[in-house]
Order: C-alpha cells, then sequence, then structure tokens
C-alpha cells in the first residue's frame, strides 16, 4: 500500500468529482475547476502562489483532495496573501490521507493566515493538532440565519424525517423539490430607503471608490476591487445570478451585500446565502440592517425559504444581534485559522472576515434550474473528512 502526496492538476479534476458524488457534496464543471484553479485577480502574481490544491493518491487512486484558494489581503498600505481550505474530502479507504492534505494546507509558506471557515462538525475537532485553532475567539460558532417560509421550513424537516426513516436514496431518487418559478425568476422588489439592486455591469468605479473607503477604516481585509468581485461573480457553475444590493448615502456607494442562491440536496428548500456584507465603519450602523432588512423583505418572493449568513465578525455580529427575525445560532466552531509566526494580536484583531473570506461563494450547491441536472449536495448526518 503506496501513498502518494501532490499537487493537484486538471486532470484530477474527474477522480475529485467522484469524491464530492460519494460524500454528497456539489461538484465542479471542467470549466469550474478551471476558474477556480486561476483564482481572483493579484493572489497568483507574485511567483509564489503554491498549488490550487493537493490530492492523496492511494496505490494510483485518487482518496483525498484538499482545495487551496488564494486571495490577496490589504491593512493599510501593506499587502498579504492568505489561504482557505475548501472541499476537504477523505475516503476511509485511504486512513491518515486526510492528514497528509491537511498538514501541506497548514504548512505552506507565504500567507499571513491559513484557515477554514466552512469546518463541519466531523472535521473540525481534528484542526487544532496542525495549529489551526477557532477563530474569531467571540464568533467562531455563530451564524445567522432568518426563515421566511415557516411552512416550508416544517415541510423540509418532515421530509428530513421521511428519508431518515426510508433511507436517503430512495427519497433522493425521486428527483430535486422545492424548485420554483419564484426561484427561477423572481426579482428583489421592496427597497429600503438607500438601498438599491445592482448589476454585474455596475461594478466599475463606484466598487473601486468604496474600497478606497474601507481601506482607511485600519481594518484587514480581503480584496474587494471591481476586478475581484467581477472574477466572483464570473464562477461557470452558478445557475442564477447573485443578488448584489448596494447602499447608497450622498451619491456615493456606501456599502454592499452579495447573496448566493443555494439548494444543499434534493430534498432541503433553497436559501439565499450572504457571501458578503461590508459597509465603511462611519456607516456600517445604517447600511448593514438596511441591506439585510431589504434581502429578507423580498426572499420569499425569490422563492427561498431561509437567508443565512455563516461567518460573522464580532463587529458585525454585534450589529446583527437585534435584528428583527434574526436567529443567532451558537454551533460547533466552524472557523478556525493559522497565524504566521510575525503576525501580531493586532493584525489578527483588524481583520473582520464574512464568508466571503472562505470558500461560501465557490462550495454551496447552486439550485439546479435547468433540465436533466444532475448536481447533488449533501445531507446532514454524512461524514464528509473520514479517516482524517
Amino acid at each position: 500500500m503506496t501513498y502518494l502526496l501532490r499537487p493537484f492538476e486538471a486532470a484530477d479534476a474527474a477522480a475529485v468529482n467522484a469524491l464530492c458524488d460519494w460524500a454528497w457534496w456539489p461538484q465542479r464543471s471542467a470549466a469550474g475547476w478551471a476558474w477556480l484553479a486561476e483564482g481572483p485577480p493579484g493572489a497568483r502574481d507574485d511567483g509564489d502562489a503554491g498549488p490550487a490544491g493537493w490530492v492523496c493518491e492511494k496505490d494510483g487512486e485518487v482518496s483525498a483532495f484538499l482545495g487551496n484558494f488564494v486571495q490577496r489581503f490589504h491593512f493599510g498600505t501593506r499587502v498579504l496573501r492568505g489561504a482557505t481550505g475548501h472541499t476537504f474530502l477523505a475516503h476511509p479507504r485511504a486512513k491518515g490521507a486526510g492528514r497528509m492534505v491537511l498538514r501541506a494546507l497548514a504548512e505552506q509558506p507565504g500567507r499571513f493566515a491559513i484557515y477554514l471557515f466552512n469546518a463541519n462538525a466531523v472535521s473540525a475537532g481534528h484542526y487544532r493538532h496542525y495549529a489551526l485553532e477557532a477563530w474569531p475567539s467571540a464568533t467562531h460558532d455563530v451564524k445567522y440565519s432568518w426563515w421566511v417560509d415557516l411552512p416550508g421550513v416544517i415541510g423540509e424537516r418532515l421530509l428530513w424525517k421521511v428519508s431518515t426513516l426510508r433511507g436517503f436514496d430512495g427519497v433522493r431518487s425521486k428527483g430535486e423539490r422545492f424548485i420554483s418559478d419564484r426561484l427561477r425568476h423572481g426579482t428583489v422588489s421592496r427597497l429600503a430607503p438607500g438601498v438599491r439592486v445592482m448589476f454585474e455591469q455596475e461594478v466599475d468605479g463606484r466598487f473601486d471608490g468604496l474600497w478606497s473607503r474601507l481601506q482607511q477604516d485600519g481594518r484587514l481585509l480581503a480584496a474587494r476591487d471591481s476586478a475581484s468581485l467581477r472574477w466572483r461573480l464570473a464562477d461557470p457553475d452558478l445557475t442564477r445570478r447573485p443578488i448584489l444590493l448596494g447602499y447608497e448615502r450622498e451619491g456615493r456607494l456606501a456599502g454592499y451585500l452579495l447573496a448566493y442562491f443555494t439548494k444543499q440536496t434534493e430534498i432541503d428548500q433553497p436559501c439565499l446565502d450572504i457571501v458578503d456584507l461590508i459597509a465603511p465603519a462611519d456607516h456600517e450602523v445604517e447600511a448593514i440592517p438596511a441591506l439585510v432588512r431589504t434581502l429578507v423583505d423580498n426572499a420569499r418572493s425569490l422563492g427561498v425559504a431561509r437567508v443565512r449568513l455563516q461567518t460573522v465578525s464580532p463587529a458585525l455580529d454585534a450589529i446583527l444581534a437585534d435584528l428583527p427575525g434574526a436567529h443567532r445560532q451558537a454551533t460547533h466552531g466552524h472557523c478556525h485559522a493559522r497565524f504566521a509566526p510575525d503576525v501580531d494580536a493586532a493584525l489578527a484583531d483588524a481583520w473582520h472576515p464574512t464568508p466571503y473570506d472562505g470558500d461560501y461563494s465557490f462550495c454551496l450547491r447552486p439550485p439546479p434550474l435547468g433540465e436533466g441536472s444532475t448536481q447533488i449536495g449533501r445531507p446532514e448526518g454524512r461524514p464528509t473528512a473520514r479517516s482524517v
């Protein structure tokens, strides 16, 4: 029995998709894997970008994978690079393979931080062995949700109980549930004061101006210039364009919200997952509630049952906690980070993460809205990173 750890290559996409299929995780197209490997602007132009991920072969068969998403961060005039792991999968046929790919991620050089913000309960306990600690200390286990269709949520939970009794494969074989015309064609029509719907062609100098203002706040932030945002929105595997809401003050963009349509499995209700929610410090208290309220008020007409936000900084948590209808959930610790030895506490404290910093935008399952879709998701309860 031989193991081989090596960088991920485009030719590995089919084998990694097979692992995703085994774990009931969403798969990517060949174009989607190529887009993800290319990464956002400026992330891989320093000559030491590292691989797009690692695979571990057992006897010539890919048995584990961990993606490596590198992006650019700014702290004042400093430019740093951080890396988040994604799609962490290890098949039980290869005991120890998960540890090998996780070590490769954690020990790569040239990153101010290595982090995972989307850990499931199975894998989360293993990260501390590689100096990946629960972080931020106050909100590493906090998520938010807003239920906008209570009967739909109840129906989903009843279907899950049936699947538990009869076996998920039997329920799953009946096909996709909860796909509606509202999900395919619904639009945002109810806007809070100062909020407007924005389109991809408007991701231009307005966002560059906002990005310049954000950099003046003394925060450590992942790059949100217009080029970086346009790259995000170009994901070839999206089945419906994300919702982009802007908050304007005195004729200038003073914050935005970016939300993706998602559907975890065939028997889950569709959701809107907030991937980014940000405003300059002097506009946060007014912009953040207005943006969230607009999304929540329109969510049901968009064909979803929930709005979710799965990573929050302590500052964002303080604003969201009192919003009407917000469910603040303390779960297992899903956010972990390992900082480079030369990163001091002040720099770490200046980091205000949202799901944008992690892997959510490209690891959430898009709802299959076309005919004959074969994309699949992962039901809760099935392990995703065995034999770590």
